[in-house]
Protein backbone atom coordinates (compact mmCIF):
# COMPACT_ATOMS: atom_id res chain seq x y z
CA UNK A 1 0.00 0.00 0.00
CA UNK A 2 1.71 3.18 -0.84
CA UNK A 3 1.57 5.89 2.36
CA UNK A 4 -0.98 8.07 2.01
CA UNK A 5 -0.79 11.58 2.61
CA UNK A 6 -0.46 13.03 6.13
CA UNK A 7 -3.83 13.99 7.66
CA UNK A 8 -3.99 17.20 9.48
CA UNK A 9 -5.97 17.43 12.72
CA UNK A 10 -7.05 19.64 15.65
CA UNK A 11 -6.17 18.04 19.20
CA UNK A 12 -8.21 20.19 21.75
CA UNK A 13 -7.09 20.81 25.57
CA UNK A 14 -10.58 19.31 26.69
CA UNK A 15 -9.80 16.10 24.14
CA UNK A 16 -6.38 15.65 26.03
CA UNK A 17 -7.73 15.68 29.39
CA UNK A 18 -10.88 13.27 28.48
CA UNK A 19 -8.28 10.79 27.83
CA UNK A 20 -7.33 11.01 31.70
CA UNK A 21 -11.00 10.46 32.94
CA UNK A 22 -11.71 7.76 30.28
CA UNK A 23 -13.90 8.14 27.36
CA UNK A 24 -16.48 6.52 25.27
CA UNK A 25 -15.48 3.54 22.89
CA UNK A 26 -12.32 3.14 20.89
CA UNK A 27 -12.07 2.85 17.08
CA UNK A 28 -13.64 -1.02 16.49
CA UNK A 29 -9.55 -2.04 16.86
CA UNK A 30 -7.36 -3.69 14.02
CA UNK A 31 -9.12 -5.20 10.97
CA UNK A 32 -8.38 -9.34 10.46
CA UNK A 33 -5.03 -9.42 8.49
CA UNK A 34 -4.95 -8.91 4.58
CA UNK A 35 -5.96 -11.66 2.43
CA UNK A 36 -8.61 -14.97 2.57
CA UNK A 37 -8.55 -17.17 5.11
CA UNK A 38 -6.72 -20.01 5.70
CA UNK A 39 -8.34 -23.39 4.80
CA UNK A 40 -9.51 -24.86 7.96
CA UNK A 41 -6.95 -26.68 9.77
CA UNK A 42 -7.18 -29.84 12.20
CA UNK A 43 -5.75 -29.24 15.81
CA UNK A 44 -3.13 -31.33 15.74
CA UNK A 45 0.45 -29.41 15.15
CA UNK A 46 2.07 -29.40 11.36
CA UNK A 47 5.26 -31.47 11.27
CA UNK A 48 7.97 -29.24 10.28
CA UNK A 49 8.68 -29.10 7.23
CA UNK A 50 12.46 -27.83 4.92
CA UNK A 51 11.44 -25.57 2.18
CA UNK A 52 12.59 -27.01 -1.34
CA UNK A 53 14.70 -25.08 -3.33
CA UNK A 54 12.58 -22.48 -5.34
CA UNK A 55 11.13 -23.69 -8.62
CA UNK A 56 12.42 -22.75 -12.03
CA UNK A 57 8.96 -20.14 -12.50
CA UNK A 58 9.35 -19.09 -8.95
CA UNK A 59 13.49 -18.54 -9.73
CA UNK A 60 12.15 -16.57 -12.81
CA UNK A 61 9.54 -14.18 -11.86
CA UNK A 62 12.13 -13.46 -8.66
CA UNK A 63 15.12 -13.46 -9.80
CA UNK A 64 16.11 -9.66 -9.83
CA UNK A 65 16.07 -7.73 -6.84
CA UNK A 66 13.95 -4.43 -6.49
CA UNK A 67 15.17 -1.91 -9.29
CA UNK A 68 14.76 0.21 -6.79
CA UNK A 69 16.68 -1.17 -3.78
CA UNK A 70 18.90 0.39 -1.56
CA UNK A 71 22.52 -0.73 -1.27
CA UNK A 72 22.95 -1.79 2.34
CA UNK A 73 25.08 0.63 3.00
CA UNK A 74 24.01 3.36 0.74
CA UNK A 75 23.07 7.17 0.47
CA UNK A 76 20.94 8.48 3.03
CA UNK A 77 16.98 8.92 1.91
CA UNK A 78 15.54 12.18 1.95
CA UNK A 79 15.61 13.10 5.46
CA UNK A 80 12.01 14.15 5.24
CA UNK A 81 10.94 17.59 7.72
CA UNK A 82 13.67 19.11 10.02
CA UNK A 83 12.73 18.06 13.51
CA UNK A 84 13.15 21.01 16.14
CA UNK A 85 14.95 21.08 19.14
CA UNK A 86 12.16 18.78 21.44
CA UNK A 87 13.64 15.96 18.82
CA UNK A 88 16.56 14.06 18.90
CA UNK A 89 18.13 13.36 14.89
CA UNK A 90 18.85 10.11 14.05
CA UNK A 91 22.86 9.82 14.22
CA UNK A 92 22.42 8.40 10.71
CA UNK A 93 24.37 5.55 9.74
CA UNK A 94 26.04 3.43 12.69
CA UNK A 95 28.12 0.95 10.49
CA UNK A 96 25.68 -2.20 7.86
CA UNK A 97 24.60 -4.93 8.04
CA UNK A 98 26.00 -7.01 5.18
CA UNK A 99 23.77 -9.84 3.54
CA UNK A 100 24.56 -13.67 4.97
CA UNK A 101 21.87 -15.49 3.59
CA UNK A 102 18.21 -15.17 1.37
CA UNK A 103 16.38 -13.67 1.10
CA UNK A 104 14.67 -16.62 0.78
CA UNK A 105 10.94 -16.52 0.04
CA UNK A 106 8.69 -19.28 2.11
CA UNK A 107 6.10 -21.28 1.41
CA UNK A 108 3.38 -19.53 3.35
CA UNK A 109 2.30 -15.37 2.82
CA UNK A 110 1.61 -13.91 6.20
CA UNK A 111 2.90 -12.72 9.70
CA UNK A 112 5.78 -14.82 10.34
CA UNK A 113 6.95 -15.60 13.81
CA UNK A 114 10.85 -16.63 14.43
CA UNK A 115 11.92 -19.04 16.94
CA UNK A 116 15.16 -20.54 18.26
CA UNK A 117 14.15 -24.48 18.77
CA UNK A 118 16.91 -23.92 20.80
CA UNK A 119 16.60 -20.74 23.20
CA UNK A 120 20.06 -21.09 24.93
CA UNK A 121 22.12 -21.78 21.88
CA UNK A 122 19.77 -19.41 19.44
CA UNK A 123 22.03 -20.90 16.36
CA UNK A 124 19.43 -21.17 14.05
CA UNK A 125 15.48 -20.07 13.61
CA UNK A 126 12.49 -21.18 12.44
CA UNK A 127 9.65 -19.51 11.22
CA UNK A 128 5.90 -20.48 12.74
CA UNK A 129 3.23 -19.78 10.54
CA UNK A 130 -0.41 -19.52 11.97
CA UNK A 131 -2.76 -22.15 10.27
CA UNK A 132 -6.53 -21.32 11.57
CA UNK A 133 -5.20 -21.90 15.51
CA UNK A 134 -2.53 -24.18 14.52
CA UNK A 135 1.31 -23.47 14.17
CA UNK A 136 3.34 -24.68 11.48
CA UNK A 137 6.71 -24.64 11.75
CA UNK A 138 8.97 -23.95 8.57
CA UNK A 139 12.88 -24.71 8.62
CA UNK A 140 14.67 -22.57 6.14
CA UNK A 141 16.88 -24.12 3.41
CA UNK A 142 18.62 -21.48 2.61
CA UNK A 143 21.45 -22.96 0.22
CA UNK A 144 24.10 -21.98 1.42
CA UNK A 145 25.99 -18.25 2.50
CA UNK A 146 25.71 -15.69 0.07
CA UNK A 147 29.14 -14.40 -1.22
CA UNK A 148 29.96 -10.60 -1.52
CA UNK A 149 29.33 -9.36 -5.22
CA UNK A 150 27.42 -12.42 -5.88
CA UNK A 151 24.01 -11.69 -7.81
CA UNK A 152 20.65 -11.78 -5.08
CA UNK A 153 19.93 -14.91 -7.39
CA UNK A 154 16.68 -15.48 -4.09
CA UNK A 155 16.44 -11.69 -3.66
CA UNK A 156 12.40 -10.56 -2.97
CA UNK A 157 10.45 -9.36 -6.12
CA UNK A 158 9.25 -5.40 -5.93
CA UNK A 159 7.21 -5.72 -2.64
CA UNK A 160 3.60 -5.11 -3.61
CA UNK A 161 3.90 -6.98 -6.52
CA UNK A 162 0.84 -8.88 -5.94
CA UNK A 163 2.38 -12.30 -6.12
CA UNK A 164 -0.24 -15.01 -5.12
CA UNK A 165 1.96 -18.16 -5.59
CA UNK A 166 2.24 -19.04 -1.63
CA UNK A 167 -1.18 -19.86 0.58
CA UNK A 168 -1.64 -17.70 2.92
CA UNK A 169 -1.38 -17.81 6.71
CA UNK A 170 -3.94 -16.28 9.12
CA UNK A 171 -3.69 -13.08 11.41
CA UNK A 172 -2.03 -12.93 13.56
CA UNK A 173 0.88 -14.21 13.91
CA UNK A 174 1.64 -17.27 16.76
CA UNK A 175 3.35 -16.16 20.16
CA UNK A 176 5.61 -18.84 21.96
CA UNK A 177 6.37 -18.60 25.60
CA UNK A 178 8.19 -21.07 27.63
CA UNK A 179 6.95 -25.27 26.14
CA UNK A 180 4.17 -23.41 24.39
CA UNK A 181 2.55 -22.51 21.13
CA UNK A 182 -0.04 -19.90 20.81
CA UNK A 183 -2.65 -19.16 17.98
CA UNK A 184 -5.58 -17.26 16.91
CA UNK A 185 -8.43 -19.14 14.78
CA UNK A 186 -10.30 -17.22 12.27
CA UNK A 187 -12.98 -16.95 15.64
CA UNK A 188 -11.10 -15.33 17.55
CA UNK A 189 -10.34 -18.54 19.96
CA UNK A 190 -6.77 -18.70 21.18
CA UNK A 191 -5.33 -21.95 21.62
CA UNK A 192 -1.76 -23.32 23.84
CA UNK A 193 -0.36 -26.25 22.17
CA UNK A 194 2.85 -27.64 23.74
CA UNK A 195 5.60 -27.52 21.49
CA UNK A 196 6.36 -31.17 21.68
CA UNK A 197 2.51 -31.91 20.34
CA UNK A 198 -0.09 -32.46 20.99
CA UNK A 199 -4.26 -31.04 20.88
CA UNK A 200 -4.33 -26.97 21.83
CA UNK A 201 -6.38 -25.86 24.72
CA UNK A 202 -8.54 -22.59 24.46
CA UNK A 203 -7.16 -20.30 26.82
CA UNK A 204 -8.60 -16.85 25.50
CA UNK A 205 -11.22 -15.69 23.38
CA UNK A 206 -9.73 -12.21 21.47
CA UNK A 207 -11.38 -10.15 18.94
CA UNK A 208 -10.59 -11.74 15.48
CA UNK A 209 -7.51 -10.90 13.45
CA UNK A 210 -5.82 -8.32 16.43
CA UNK A 211 -2.31 -8.96 17.73
CA UNK A 212 -1.60 -11.41 20.41
CA UNK A 213 1.35 -12.21 22.81
CA UNK A 214 3.46 -14.31 25.27
CA UNK A 215 5.95 -14.45 27.64
CA UNK A 216 7.30 -17.06 30.49
CA UNK A 217 7.93 -15.88 33.77
CA UNK A 218 9.64 -17.55 36.39
CA UNK A 219 8.88 -21.13 37.09
CA UNK A 220 7.82 -21.96 33.90
CA UNK A 221 4.73 -20.49 33.74
CA UNK A 222 3.12 -18.41 31.11
CA UNK A 223 1.32 -14.96 30.01
CA UNK A 224 -0.93 -14.46 27.45
CA UNK A 225 -2.08 -10.79 26.30
CA UNK A 226 -4.90 -10.47 23.92
CA UNK A 227 -7.72 -8.09 22.95
CA UNK A 228 -11.50 -8.63 23.53
CA UNK A 229 -14.91 -7.16 22.65
CA UNK A 230 -16.78 -6.46 26.37
CA UNK A 231 -20.07 -4.82 26.68
CA UNK A 232 -20.14 -1.86 28.93
CA UNK A 233 -22.50 1.30 29.60
CA UNK A 234 -20.47 3.18 27.01
CA UNK A 235 -21.40 0.49 24.17
CA UNK A 236 -18.81 -2.39 23.24
CA UNK A 237 -15.56 -1.41 23.96
CA UNK A 238 -12.15 -4.04 22.53
CA UNK A 239 -9.99 -3.69 25.90
CA UNK A 240 -6.79 -5.55 26.92
CA UNK A 241 -6.74 -8.80 28.66
CA UNK A 242 -3.96 -10.92 30.46
CA UNK A 243 -4.09 -14.98 31.01
CA UNK A 244 -1.47 -16.20 33.85
CA UNK A 245 -1.50 -20.26 32.89
CA UNK A 246 -4.94 -21.73 32.81
CA UNK A 247 -6.25 -19.32 35.22
CA UNK A 248 -9.48 -16.30 34.10
CA UNK A 249 -8.89 -13.78 31.32
CA UNK A 250 -8.33 -10.30 33.42
CA UNK A 251 -8.54 -6.79 32.51
CA UNK A 252 -5.20 -4.90 31.47
CA UNK A 253 -6.96 -1.75 30.10
CA UNK A 254 -8.39 0.80 33.39
CA UNK A 255 -12.14 1.33 33.58
CA UNK A 256 -12.74 3.82 30.95
CA UNK A 257 -9.71 2.66 28.52
CA UNK A 258 -9.93 0.96 25.66
CA UNK A 259 -7.13 -0.93 23.56
CA UNK A 260 -6.06 -1.24 19.96
CA UNK A 261 -2.68 -3.48 20.29
CA UNK A 262 -1.14 -5.31 23.24
CA UNK A 263 2.50 -6.47 23.49
CA UNK A 264 4.36 -8.39 26.50
CA UNK A 265 7.93 -8.50 27.36
CA UNK A 266 9.97 -10.06 30.40
CA UNK A 267 11.47 -7.82 32.18
CA UNK A 268 13.37 -8.02 35.47
CA UNK A 269 11.70 -11.10 36.55
CA UNK A 270 7.84 -10.34 36.34
CA UNK A 271 6.81 -8.84 32.75
CA UNK A 272 5.79 -5.65 31.24
CA UNK A 273 2.64 -5.13 29.26
CA UNK A 274 2.10 -2.58 27.06
CA UNK A 275 -0.92 -1.43 25.56
CA UNK A 276 -1.91 1.47 23.04
CA UNK A 277 -5.25 3.38 22.81
CA UNK A 278 -6.11 4.99 19.24
CA UNK A 279 -8.18 7.56 19.14
CA UNK A 280 -9.51 9.41 16.49
CA UNK A 281 -7.87 12.61 18.23
CA UNK A 282 -5.26 11.30 20.14
CA UNK A 283 -3.35 7.92 21.41
CA UNK A 284 -2.56 6.93 24.48
CA UNK A 285 -0.33 4.28 25.78
CA UNK A 286 -0.46 2.47 28.57
CA UNK A 287 1.99 0.29 30.51
CA UNK A 288 1.89 -1.65 34.10
CA UNK A 289 3.92 -4.83 35.40
CA UNK A 290 2.57 -8.02 35.56
CA UNK A 291 3.69 -11.30 38.02
CA UNK A 292 2.46 -13.87 39.92
CA UNK A 293 1.21 -13.63 43.15
CA UNK A 294 2.01 -15.47 46.54
CA UNK A 295 -0.61 -16.98 46.50
CA UNK A 296 -0.51 -18.35 42.67
CA UNK A 297 -2.96 -15.35 40.87
CA UNK A 298 -2.22 -12.71 38.49
CA UNK A 299 -1.11 -9.99 40.19
CA UNK A 300 -0.73 -5.97 38.32
CA UNK A 301 1.16 -3.49 38.91
CA UNK A 302 -0.19 0.28 38.65
CA UNK A 303 -1.54 1.37 35.40
CA UNK A 304 0.76 4.51 33.52
CA UNK A 305 -0.45 6.37 31.16
CA UNK A 306 3.06 6.04 29.78
CA UNK A 307 2.53 8.85 26.84
CA UNK A 308 0.02 10.08 24.52
CA UNK A 309 0.83 10.44 21.12
CA UNK A 310 -1.66 12.70 18.08
CA UNK A 311 -4.22 11.17 16.30
CA UNK A 312 -3.93 7.44 15.71
CA UNK A 313 -5.77 4.73 13.65
CA UNK A 314 -7.16 1.38 15.05
CA UNK A 315 -4.36 -0.28 12.84
CA UNK A 316 -1.32 0.95 14.35
CA UNK A 317 0.87 -1.30 16.11
CA UNK A 318 4.43 -1.00 18.32
CA UNK A 319 6.93 -2.85 19.69
CA UNK A 320 8.46 -3.46 23.27
CA UNK A 321 12.35 -3.41 23.15
CA UNK A 322 13.62 -4.66 25.90
CA UNK A 323 18.11 -5.63 26.22
CA UNK A 324 19.55 -8.00 28.20
CA UNK A 325 19.00 -5.91 31.40
CA UNK A 326 18.47 -2.18 32.57
CA UNK A 327 15.46 -0.10 30.66
CA UNK A 328 12.55 -0.92 28.37
CA UNK A 329 11.57 1.22 25.61
CA UNK A 330 8.47 1.33 23.75
CA UNK A 331 8.04 2.06 20.33
CA UNK A 332 5.27 3.63 18.38
CA UNK A 333 5.06 4.99 15.29
CA UNK A 334 2.52 7.78 15.50
CA UNK A 335 1.45 11.48 14.61
CA UNK A 336 3.98 13.94 16.70
CA UNK A 337 1.53 17.10 15.62
CA UNK A 338 -0.75 17.87 12.45
CA UNK A 339 2.57 17.95 10.80
CA UNK A 340 4.70 15.41 11.73
CA UNK A 341 5.13 11.28 12.02
CA UNK A 342 8.22 9.42 13.46
CA UNK A 343 8.83 6.33 15.77
CA UNK A 344 8.44 7.78 19.30
CA UNK A 345 10.39 5.89 21.60
CA UNK A 346 10.04 6.24 25.43
CA UNK A 347 12.27 4.58 27.82
CA UNK A 348 10.95 2.34 30.94
CA UNK A 349 13.21 2.51 34.14
CA UNK A 350 12.31 1.12 37.27
CA UNK A 351 8.71 1.34 37.05
CA UNK A 352 6.15 2.85 34.06
CA UNK A 353 5.32 6.53 35.47
CA UNK A 354 2.89 8.77 33.63
CA UNK A 355 4.04 11.53 31.00
CA UNK A 356 7.32 9.89 30.10
CA UNK A 357 9.34 11.70 27.56
CA UNK A 358 9.78 10.59 23.78
CA UNK A 359 12.93 10.51 21.92
CA UNK A 360 11.60 10.94 18.55
CA UNK A 361 13.03 9.71 15.32
CA UNK A 362 10.74 11.05 11.92
CA UNK A 363 9.88 9.65 9.07
CA UNK A 364 9.55 11.51 5.73
CA UNK A 365 5.60 11.28 5.99
CA UNK A 366 3.03 9.14 7.46
CA UNK A 367 2.42 5.79 7.36
CA UNK A 368 -0.52 3.11 8.26
CA UNK A 369 0.14 0.53 8.74
CA UNK A 370 3.59 1.19 10.02
CA UNK A 371 5.21 -2.25 11.11
CA UNK A 372 7.53 -2.44 13.38
CA UNK A 373 9.38 -4.92 15.59
CA UNK A 374 12.43 -5.37 17.98
CA UNK A 375 14.43 -7.69 20.07
CA UNK A 376 13.98 -9.03 23.43
CA UNK A 377 16.63 -10.26 25.64
CA UNK A 378 19.60 -9.44 23.87
CA UNK A 379 22.05 -5.92 23.77
CA UNK A 380 22.07 -3.89 21.89
CA UNK A 381 18.58 -3.89 20.98
CA UNK A 382 17.75 -4.18 17.19
CA UNK A 383 14.98 -2.65 15.57
CA UNK A 384 13.41 -3.26 11.88
CA UNK A 385 10.14 -0.75 11.07
CA UNK A 386 9.20 0.12 7.50
CA UNK A 387 9.09 4.64 6.63
CA UNK A 388 8.54 6.26 3.88
CA UNK A 389 11.68 6.94 1.81
CA UNK A 390 10.08 10.54 0.96
CA UNK A 391 7.68 12.89 1.57
CA UNK A 392 6.04 12.88 -1.43
CA UNK A 393 2.10 11.14 -0.99
CA UNK A 394 2.83 7.85 -2.77
CA UNK A 395 6.12 7.73 -1.98
CA UNK A 396 7.65 3.67 -1.91
CA UNK A 397 8.78 2.38 1.53
CA UNK A 398 11.87 1.15 2.87
CA UNK A 399 13.02 -1.53 5.27
CA UNK A 400 15.15 -0.36 7.43
CA UNK A 401 17.56 -2.01 10.48
CA UNK A 402 19.02 -0.44 13.26
CA UNK A 403 19.57 -0.47 16.98
CA UNK A 404 18.73 1.74 20.00
CA UNK A 405 21.40 3.35 22.06
CA UNK A 406 20.90 4.05 26.12
CA UNK A 407 18.71 7.09 25.26
CA UNK A 408 15.89 5.38 22.82
CA UNK A 409 18.15 6.82 20.16
CA UNK A 410 17.52 4.99 16.71
CA UNK A 411 20.71 4.76 15.16
CA UNK A 412 20.07 3.38 11.40
CA UNK A 413 21.94 0.41 10.03
CA UNK A 414 20.54 -0.74 6.74
CA UNK A 415 17.86 -0.04 4.41
CA UNK A 416 17.84 -3.75 2.80
CA UNK A 417 14.64 -3.12 0.90
CA UNK A 418 12.78 -1.27 -0.93
CA UNK A 419 9.28 -1.69 -2.46
CA UNK A 420 5.58 -0.48 -2.56
CA UNK A 421 3.94 -1.94 0.87
CA UNK A 422 5.20 -4.26 3.88
CA UNK A 423 2.37 -6.05 5.82
CA UNK A 424 4.88 -7.79 8.71
CA UNK A 425 8.17 -7.57 9.91
CA UNK A 426 10.10 -9.45 12.71
CA UNK A 427 13.42 -9.39 13.72
CA UNK A 428 15.72 -11.97 16.40
CA UNK A 429 19.50 -11.74 16.67
CA UNK A 430 21.63 -15.14 16.92
CA UNK A 431 23.95 -15.99 19.67
CA UNK A 432 26.94 -14.70 17.25
CA UNK A 433 24.82 -11.40 17.00
CA UNK A 434 23.50 -11.51 13.63
CA UNK A 435 20.30 -10.76 12.58
CA UNK A 436 17.36 -12.93 11.04
CA UNK A 437 15.01 -10.87 9.70
CA UNK A 438 11.28 -11.77 8.16
CA UNK A 439 9.02 -9.77 5.89
CA UNK A 440 5.49 -10.03 4.58
CA UNK A 441 5.31 -8.32 1.17
CA UNK A 442 2.76 -8.13 -1.64
CA UNK A 443 4.62 -11.39 -3.72
CA UNK A 444 5.15 -13.13 -0.63
CA UNK A 445 7.20 -13.85 2.82
CA UNK A 446 11.12 -13.83 2.56
CA UNK A 447 13.37 -14.59 5.34
CA UNK A 448 17.25 -13.13 5.12
CA UNK A 449 20.17 -13.63 7.55
CA UNK A 450 22.77 -10.60 8.32
CA UNK A 451 25.91 -9.62 9.99
CA UNK A 452 26.44 -6.88 11.66
CA UNK A 453 29.49 -4.61 10.49
CA UNK A 454 31.38 -2.05 12.34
Amino acid sequence: MSSPPFRACVVSLATLVACRGGSGAPDPGPAPGPGAPAPASSSAPVASVAIPAASAAATASAAAPDAGAAPDAGPAPDAGPAPDAGAAPDAGLAGGCTLRRGPLALSLRGPALLWAPDDAARADFRVIFNRDGVAEHVAPAFGGLATAGAPRGEAAPDAGAGGDAAPRASWPACAVAARFMFCMDHGGTIRRTPLSGGPGVPVGAGRRGTAISAVELPGGHTLLAFLSDRKTTEGVVTQAFAVLDDGPAVPLSTEGSGATFVALAPWKGRALAMYVDARVALTPVHARTLGRSADGGLELGPDAVLFIGDAGESRMGGALAVGAGGPAYVLLPVSRDVSTFGMASIRIDEAPRDDMPAVWSLYPNGLSPAPIAATQGASPIHVARVRPIAREPGSRHTLEIGQLDGEGRFLARCEPLQGKSFKHVAIEADRDGSLWIAYTTGAGTFIEQRALTP
